[in-house]
Formats: structure tokens, sequence, C-alpha cells
């Protein structure tokens, strides 16, 4: 294998093992680039115009300090931060650039990879309300030819144990992918990955990340209902939570004011901005967010359970899959979940806080929740991270790149909450 596909392979299975994936892309900067890419440093307000507005001024300054510190040990591009409590904004940082000589804004938008697999599993939980869907039902009366899907529920989709291996760990798609970062892939490619790896274990009977579990959930979620994914997520999810600023596009663009990302993942240093997404989760859920969104969208369906009813919101949150799994041959991400890592339905599970860490093509994020009904004070708690790279943030392009917004998030979170803090993440600091 050439030393770059190595090199992209590693990040491919970084993602995986932690959570999907954000990508982006075009023609490369010069390390000059890179060096003005992190100059700027200003701390910004939130707009005027309709924003959210700093709530706790002992918040800000907290935040103030950890970002700084944090830009400037990781020579960051960008980052962007938005606290929340009890779903109210309680502070804000943007720092660095957007892109050589353009400070990043509050209001910059950036690729919300796994976030949107919570809006996938909230919009199938509001469907099993309905009575439209059973979630321990098999899926065969949607997707009849697919392999096993007389053996495979919604449930099992949601929470990874249903068994289809993941297409981002096929050999064949690494390379293509490194060869072509620009190329757009359909459901039906995706799906064939994945099936052409062969099956390691039955449904139900251990658990692994899997991208293509979600491609199918969004298969079986289109049919039941008759409706695209992207109409189902604004229908059930983004609509009732006025998220204006979250796009799906299953295609590279970015909604202005982008952020841009930088890699050398493939060997060079490279803006990855506009790398093709369609290959990263569900067509209809490829989307871009602002910080604030993210932050107020998990806070309000995991942290306080506004768009589902109780027992669903506490099924997604609920971690009865410690204990499950074990390692297995040819299944890369496979083990047995346990309290520091463990998969509700849709959600990772970190003691008693809730988290996605997409990271991917040079962007990388973190949203992480302390939930209300887990909360001493019955106060949702939830930080939102989101950072690009320079050239000097990571130390070995060519290893596994480590999520630089998620030590942050954690760390903030246990400032917060010095009672309860979420367990540290591996390689975090």
């Amino acid at each position: 294998m050439p030393s770059s596909t190595r090199r992209f392979a590693g990040g491919i299975a970084a993602v995986a093992a932690s959570v999907l994936v954000l990508a982006g892309c075009t023609a490369g900067p010069t390390d000059a680039d890179a060096s003005d890419a992190g100059s700027t440093q200003t701390a910004l307000p939130t707009p005027d115009d309709g924003g959210a507005t700093t709530t706790d001024a002992a918040v800000q300054a907290l935040l103030d300090e950890a970002a700084e510190q944090h830009f400037d040990d990781h020579a960051l591009g960008s980052l962007l931060v938005e606290i929340r409590i009890d779903g109210e904004v309680a502070a804000q940082v943007a720092l660095g650039d957007a892109m050589s000589g353009v400070p990043v804004t509050l209001d910059g938008r950036f690729r919300n990879g796994a976030v949107a697999i919570t809006y996938m599993s909230t919009v199938m939980l509001v469907l099993a309300e309905e009575g439209v869907i059973d979630l321990d039902e098999p899926i065969d009366e949607y997707l009849p030819d697919l392999p096993e899907s007389d053996q495979v529920t919604p449930r099992m989709l949601a929470d990874m144990t249903a068994g289809y291996p993941d297409h981002v760990a096929n050999p064949a798609f690494v390379d293509t992918l490194v060869k072509d970062p620009f190329l757009p892939w359909t459901t039906e490619e995706l799906l064939e990955l994945s099936i052409d790896q062969g099956r390691t274990f039955a449904p139900g009977e251990n658990w692994d990340y899997s991208h293509s579990g979600y491609v199918v959930l969004g298969q079986v979620l289109e049919e039941a209902t008759g409706k695209s994914l992207e109409d189902l997520i604004a229908e059930y999810v983004l609509d009732p939570l006025d998220l204006d600023d979250i796009v799906a596009d299953q295609g590279p663009a970015i909604p202005a004011p982008a952020v841009h990302a930088f890699t050398a993942e493939r060997g060079t240093w490279e803006d990855s901005t506009f790398w093709n997404p369609s290959w990263t989760i569900a067509d209809g859920a490829v989307e871009t967010t602002t910080i604030s969104d993210m932050a107020s969208s998990f806070d309000a369906i995991v942290g306080r359970g506004e768009v589902l009813d109780e027992e669903s919101w506490q099924a997604m949150i609920d971690p009865v899959l410690i204990g499950f799994g074990e390692p297995l041959d040819g299944c890369r991400a496979c083990h047995t979940l346990d309290e520091n890592y463990s998969y509700g339905l849709g959600v990772v599970l970190s003691g008693d806080w809730v988290k996605q860490t997409p990271s991917f093509g040079g962007y990388a994020s973190a949203v992480v929740t302390l939930p209300a009904s887990r909360a001493s004070d019955e106060r949702s708690v939830t930080i939102a991270v989101a950072v690009t790279y320079t050239h000097d943030s990571q130390e070995d392009w060519a290893g596994s790149l480590p999520n630089l917004a998620e030590p942050l998030a954690l760390s903030l979170a246990a400032e917060l909450v010095p009672d309860d803090p979420p367990p540290t993440a591996p390689g975090s600091e």
C-alpha cells in the first residue's frame, strides 16, 4: 500500500473508531497560508442579527481563557465554541481564520458529520412513537432484497449492532478515496462496498461502528414514509427547533461563510474544504451547520428531550449496551462497550454524558451534553467545539490523527460540572 494510502486509511480508521466523518476540499495552500490561518485571534461577540446572546460572564471568562490556551497549544487554524446551560447560551468564542486573512465568525459553516446520525435516530424514534415503524420488527418489509433484512431491526441499525460491515473499512473504498476525494458516491455503491466484505457476526450478536448501518437506516425511514430523508429530518428536527443554519447537500457545496479546512493526510498540505462528502452518511443527512445550531440541536434533543417523548428520550441515552460486544478478527471496531464508551440510539455514551466527535479531512468537532435528567440541578449542559488545523497542529499527519476539538470540550465540561465530569477520551489531554 502506498504511503499516502496508509496515511489516509489511518485517518479514516480513527474516524470510525471515534465517530463519523467531516469532509471538504479544493486546491491546496502553501505553508505560508497555513501560518497565516492561525494569525488572527479575536474572540468575536455574537452578531446582533437574531443570534443568541452571551448570558453568563463567569462562563464566558472561563471559555475565553481555555479557548485561547487551546488555540495556541495546538496551533489551530480556527476554533469555534458555544456553551449552553439549560438551553440558554452561556458563552461563545471564535478564534483564528476561516481562510487565509479572513477571520472566522460565529456564523461560519462547517460539516457536522455524525451529529446528523443523532438527527436520524431522532426521526426514527418519532416515527416509532407515531406507530409508523416498529423498532424491533425486521426491516425486510421495507428492504426485502437487502441481505439479512429479515433478521435486522431499526433498533439494531441505530445502536450499531446490525452487523453490516462499514464501507469505510473496505480497502477498495480507501484506495479510491485517496486517489480522488472529489468523487461522488451513490447509496448503491456504498452498500455494495459494505456487503462485498462479508459479515463477521450475525445481526444483534456484536457491536461495530458502521456508517453503512445508517445508510441502510436512511433507506428504511424513506421506504416507511414515502418521504426523502432530507425532508424527514427537516420535518421532525430542524423545523421544530428552528435550526435554519443546518443545510443538507449531498455534494461538496458549503453555504457562505464557509470555514475552510486543511490537511496533509494524503501526503501534501492541501485545502480539503470541498472534498465530496457523499460517502459519509445516508443521502439526505450530509449536512453543514454553525456552531450555534450544533450546540442548540444537541442540547434540545439529548439534553432536554424537547423533540421526543420521555420514553423515547431515555431510550436514546440509556446505556443498556455496557458490557456488550467483544473484539473479533476481521472486525476493526468490534469491542466490549464500557462506561467510558458505550452507544445508545444514534449517540455515544460516556459516563453520564452524551456526545458526538466527528473528525476527518482537516475538520474536527465535538459536542458533549449532560442531560437534565442526569444533572444534580436538573439543568442540561452542552459544549460544542469545532476546529480546523494548520500544518503544525498534528505531530504526525501519517498516523492516526487525534480529534483536537474533543479535549477542549471535555475539559470545559469538567470545569462546569466538577462533581460529574465526563471520562477523558483515550489520547485526549
